[in-house]
């Protein structure tokens, strides 16, 4: 097998690790770390973004900028491109050699358990462009409910946008279809807890939804 194919072939986790290795104790920069995993950019900065909301605890303050860059990606994504691109300013943000390997540990740890429970599945299908452009559809969509300030808008669409992330990393097309079959249902909630902002009031939208979906 040759260096491209074992690169094409190796798991997010272990190319974090070597991207900490290669650089030797020495600061890089975040546009280095994305060109170093190549084709995986989307996957890896989405699954970071989606993470924080997609838990079941509050997360004050993260949705709607996290929301507004997961649009972004979402947009380069259906146009077709492979790689994520940012600006020179964000792609020249200094990393600090300390910082890259406490997130590399701890992140590996998620990695690993994505990757354990995520692997190469109907892989021609997580590759075929239409479909990624269907993926990145909903991406766009399910961001965009997690920018407006407004409860119960962002766990459940930032859940399947998650997902998505994770399919995309691995070409697990089992995963993408899950997290499409998912979406209208995070469409629901989320458009049920607009309703309830325009009809009821903010503070009633939690205890409503609940109760509407038996979660209390």
């Amino acid at each position: 097998m040759n260096d491209a194919a074992v690169e094409k072939n190796s798991r997010l986790s272990q190319e974090l690790e070597t991207f900490l290795q290669g650089l030797e104790g020495k600061d890089s920069t975040l546009g280095a770390l994305l060109d170093h995993i190549a084709g995986k950019g989307f996957g890896l900065l989405l699954l970071i973004l989606a993470l924080p909301a997609a838990l079941p605890i509050p997360a004050p303050g993260y949705a709607t900028p996290f929301g507004l860059l997961m649009v972004f990606l979402g947009m380069q994504m259906l146009v077709g491109k492979t790689n994520p691109w940012l600006p020179n300013r964000i792609r020249r943000k200094r990393l600090k050699h300390k910082t890259c390997a406490f997130a590399v540990r701890n992140s590996g740890k998620v990695l690993r358990l994505v990757e354990w429970l995520v692997r190469p599945r109907l892989s021609r299908l997580a590759r075929n462009r239409v479909f990624l452009a269907l993926v990145a559809l909903v991406i766009i969509l399910m961001a965009a409910f997690m920018v407006l300030p407004i409860p119960l808008t962002n766990t459940a669409p930032s859940f399947v946008i998650f997902l998505l992330a994770a399919g995309i990393l691995e070409e697990d097309g089992l995963v993408l279809l899950g997290g499409l079959i998912l979406a209208p249902l995070a469409a629901f909630i989320a458009s049920m807890a607009i309703y309830y902002a325009v009809t009821v009031g903010f503070e009633a939208i939690e205890p409503m939804v609940k109760s509407l979906l038996g979660m209390d």
